[in-house]
């Protein structure tokens, strides 16, 4: 089976319930090619009309800490504050942050 799309990270991703979109965090323990000791939590578009193997950034956020788990699941509520739901990611120091990607 071949690649259609991918992003060069070491992270545990998640994928939006309703949206064409992919959340990838910073993955505890990896170190990257530039030995940097930053922790983020991006947002990949998952566009298959476009011929780019590499899937396009539309959001960054700083995290505290890097990840160990990552999920995004809908938002109980009706409010289009939250349309796209809500992200979770499981620290490394133990500690829960939610996200909502539409900030």
């Amino acid at each position: 089976m071949a690649c259609i799309k991918g992003v060069n990270r070491s992270a545990p991703v998640a994928l939006a319930p309703d949206a064409p979109y992919m959340a990838a965090g910073t993955m505890a323990g990896a170190v990257d090619l530039s030995f940097s000791s930053s922790a983020n939590l991006e947002i990949f578009k998952l566009d298959f009309q476009n011929d780019d193997r590499e899937l396009t950034v539309v959001g960054e956020y700083r995290s505290s800490e890097r990840f160990n788990r990552l999920a995004w699941a809908k938002n109980g509520s009706a409010s289009d504050e939250f349309s796209l739901g809500l992200i979770a990611g499981g620290l490394v120091d133990g500690n829960i942050d939610l996200w909502n990607p539409l900030t």
